[in-house]
């Protein structure tokens, strides 16, 4: 019976041990049964690292293609179910870039259980561009922020900072972080404060930079008059554009307008209005004013760089082709209702309707499909260079990209990389500004009235008297009369009530 064992006899310490161990082994099974569909659940919604081996090494095979050819490519998921995009960019399909975040991350995570201020990170980062640009290849930079664009001057981020903080006060923030907007621009005033004395060719952007999307440069446009200024002082101006029409000029010439009647409306001589030009379908055609002021296309024999007359037309058809197809399936996948277009040198799709928007979302996925489309159904790595992106209402893919566009311009004008700056609005993966900082500085903005600011900026530090004039008859703020100074109006009256 039991009541003869006494309690410490060793049969009932080996019970009771053995029913601890049962109890510990059990109370492990259940933590490492919770953990394990935690990271389940992690793996699926987030990071998808539950994949296939196959797929694992599908995607590296498309890596291996892709860096081969110098590209850089987001990875296309399996099943957007699992991962969607969204979630590969925090939920900021517009703002990415590393470097950007880099800075980002010493102020709101702590590094080595300190967490820096925005004037401590910008410091910092200062430091490690100028080591960056004495040693590229063995910089602490190069180890924080792999892959980061090259650097064609140094940026006084600090000085950037200060002018920044004069108009923003960001470092008096008590509850609220700086924003990647807020550094995006610290990094462009550090650019634009570095250009002066130094640049010999700014090159734009056209939509979304010089103009809202599809609208034309008119003549009341005050940055008609700072290009004209800019062209006055010695400076070439280029418009390097996605748009291409090729042996049509009225078209561009459309396009600016406002600045084409200004100058006749001034009677421009040829040495002003002979250093603008126009690079159209990224790098494919160039365009030059005439002495009536129109447009001319300049001949691809005396502008393009070798490498450029060497792109085959078969290579270009075969490239077109498999983007062609790629762009047809995934927008009828999307069921989306668009009208699609093909050219000599480039194929795109746009809404049916005008006044019907497509998702960014939905484009930023039809630009990483098409890229992933080229990529993995040309035998090997692309013959040609090609450019897939979202352009914020459609999807193009041209051959080549701005890389070669301002490159050719920087060949044909005798100008260097570290006298070029090129201004534009989409500096992300899926964009077509990207390739540009391989070959010149650049300040990259979201809109015509940040192009403003960095010009009245750039005007202002300038040193001539005609320079600082221009920057100051900029109106502030919407013209009286307009929608939107009648909008601005209503808003304040409704604000401040009777």
């Amino acid at each position: 019976p039991l009541g003869t064992f006494h309690p410490s006899t060793p049969s009932v310490s080996r019970s009771r041990n053995l029913a601890r161990i049962t109890c510990t082994a059990s109370f492990f099974r259940l933590c490492t049964l919770i953990l394990l569909l935690q990271l389940a659940r992690v793996s699926c919604f987030s990071r998808a690292t539950l994949r296939p081996t196959a797929s694992r090494l599908a995607f590296q095979s498309f890596r291996s293609k892709a860096d081969a050819h110098n590209y850089e490519y987001l990875r296309r998921p399996v099943n957007p179910l699992c991962r969607p995009i969204l979630a590969m960019t925090g939920g900021r399909l517009k703002e990415r870039d590393a470097l950007f975040e880099l800075v980002l991350k010493w102020i709101t995570h702590p590094e080595w259980d300190m967490t820096l201020t925005l004037r401590d990170a910008v410091a910092k980062t200062e430091h490690l561009i100028d080591e960056h640009m004495v040693n590229p290849q063995g910089s602490e930079l190069s180890r924080k922020c792999p892959g980061v664009a090259p650097f064609f001057t140094r940026l006084p981020l600090i000085k950037a900072l200060d002018f920044f903080g004069s108009r923003v006060s960001v470092e008096e923030r008590q509850y609220v972080p700086p924003t990647f907007s807020e550094v995006r621009q610290i990094f462009n005033i550090a650019q634009v404060y570095e250009m002066q004395g130094a640049i010999k060719m700014l090159t734009f952007d056209a939509d979304d930079t010089l103009y809202e999307h599809g609208m034309d440069l008119e003549p009341g446009d005050w940055i008609v008059d700072a290009l004209l200024q800019l062209l006055h002082s010695g400076i070439f101006v280029a418009v390097v554009t996605a748009a291409g029409y090729p042996g049509k000029p009225d078209r561009y010439a459309s396009r600016f307008k406002g600045l084409l009647q200004k100058m006749k409306e001034l009677n421009t001589p040829k040495e002003v209005y002979s250093r603008f030009y126009c690079v159209g379908g990224e790098c494919n055609y160039l365009f030059r004013i005439t002495e009536g002021y129109g447009m001319e296309e300049v001949d691809p024999s005396v502008w393009m760089t070798d490498d450029m007359k060497a792109w085959k037309d078969e290579d270009i058809k075969k490239l077109l082709d498999v983007a062609e197809s790629s762009l047809k399936a995934v927008c009828a996948d999307h069921r989306l209702d668009v009208q699609f277009i093909r050219k000599a040198r480039a194929v795109g799709c746009y809404p049916t309707r005008a006044e019907n928007r497509i998702a960014y979302e939905a484009l930023e996925d039809i630009a990483l499909t098409v890229q992933d489309a080229i990529i993995n159904n040309v035998d090997g790595a692309p013959v040609l260079p090609f450019c897939a992106f979202n352009g914020n209402r459609d999807v193009w893919i041209d051959i080549g990209d701005k890389r070669f566009g301002i490159q050719a311009l920087q060949s044909f004008l005798g100008v260097s990389s570290q006298q070029s700056c090129h201004l534009g609005d989409r500096f992300t993966k899926t964009g077509n500004d990207m390739r540009a900082r391989d070959i010149a500085m650049t300040v990259w903005v979201t809109s015509p009235a940040e192009t403003e600011d960095y010009l009245e900026l750039f005007l202002t530090e300038l040193g001539t008297e005609a320079a600082r004039e221009c920057a100051k008859s900029r109106p502030q703020g919407p013209k009286q009369g307009t929608v939107e100074w009648q909008k601005a109006q209503t808003i304040q009256r409704n604000t401040a009530g009777p």
